[in-house]
């Protein structure tokens, strides 16, 4: 019976091992992938809050933190060129980059603007995020690439 046990605890510690070893991704991460994780995060917490008026008006102050949240990573992220190595079918990677990260601080401004209203109005500020939405998606059509291993 010990023999089993030993067993048993000799395997779950080379597996807690390996399993370590296989998913400590955050060193292979670029600076962009870091502050794009962020952005995910508050892209999420804005979604739920202009889900609907209800939510919106139940997370209305979260709305229009994580907005100003949003315009510093925009700005931060433009100077970053990890993604031009990356671009799909794109002859002129950087100037590529500028336009989108442009457009991505531009709707991003414009949605803080909108949300820290005194009183901001929740169809606004839905708008407002659908283009910001709209900029993430015409960035990732060309410059993310997806892991072909899932």
């Amino acid at each position: 019976m010990l023999r089993k046990w030993m067993v048993f605890a000799l395997s779950a510690g080379l597996l807690v091992t390996l399993a370590g070893v296989g998913f400590s991704g955050d060193d292979d991460e670029s600076p962009l992938e870091k502050v794009m994780e962020k952005v995910n995060k508050a892209n999420a917490k804005i979604k739920q809050g202009v889900r609907n008026p209800a939510n919106f008006r139940k997370k209305q102050k979260e709305v229009a933190e994580k907005s100003k949240e949003l315009v510093k990573l925009a700005k931060e992220s433009k100077p970053m060129k990890d993604a031009l190595d990356k671009a799909k079918n794109e002859a002129k990677p950087q100037e590529k980059w500028n336009t989108l990260m442009d457009a991505f601080i531009e709707k991003s401004e414009k949605l803080s603007e909108v949300a820290n209203k005194p009183s901001p109005d929740y169809d606004a500020t839905k708008k407002a995020f659908s283009a910001v939405s709209k900029t993430c998606a015409d960035c990732h059509n060309v410059f993310r690439v997806e892991d072909e291993n899932f």
